[in-house]
């Protein structure tokens, strides 16, 4: 497929984050000082709509990020284990623990790899070599992925992040009455 340079990605994310924050001026109650101080962007988030770390360019993306002083949280669903291999560092590497087993991670996440459960433990275990900071990132969710905690405690021993999120989800409505009020 066709790819974005990530110069132009690094370039274009940070002039609008400028515009946007220049569109700030003049409102009531902005601080001046805070309103320029904002024009430094520092974090960079990269989440999964797309899955970031199939982007063929990433490492030169975050060194490029790293290079601008922009710090770099991604977030993988642990379905690449190429990738996570050779992802070279960033400042903080989230991975999805969206289920404790196979069959829960399936209904869950609905995987498009006939061997996701392997590729899923691949990742942890190389989550647990990388060598920078890392973290689980647990979206919970009562009567639908908690059947097995301690799967969880399982998964957390092999992949030794460095931090544990849990989280909820929040009903917005949408196309899976399972997961309704």
């Amino acid at each position: 497929w066709e790819t974005d340079d990530p110069r132009l990605l690094v370039d274009g994310f940070i002039a609008n984050h400028r515009a946007m924050i220049r569109e700030m001026r003049g409102l009531p109650g902005v601080i001046p000082s805070r309103l320029e101080e904002a024009q430094t962007v520092r974090h960079c988030a990269l989440s999964l709509v797309g899955e970031p770390i199939i982007y063929p360019e990433i490492n030169r993306f975050l060194d490029m990020l790293h290079g601008e002083g922009i710090s770099s949280f991604l977030v993988s669903n642990a379905q690449f284990p190429k990738q996570m291999e050779e992802l070279t560092p960033c400042t903080q590497l989230y991975v999805s623990i969206d289920a404790s087993n196979p069959i829960e991670l399936q209904a869950v996440d609905r995987p498009i790899f006939s061997d996701f459960w392997e590729r899923f433990l691949a990742c942890i275990d190389l989550l647990a070599q990388k060598g920078q900071r890392t973290v689980f990132r647990l979206t919970l969710v009562k009567d639908f992925n908690m059947s097995q905690i301690e799967g969880y405690a399982a998964l957390i021993r092999r992949g030794k992040p460095d931090f544990v999120e849990v989280k909820g989800v929040t009903f917005t409505g949408g196309k899976r009455p399972e997961l309704g009020m």
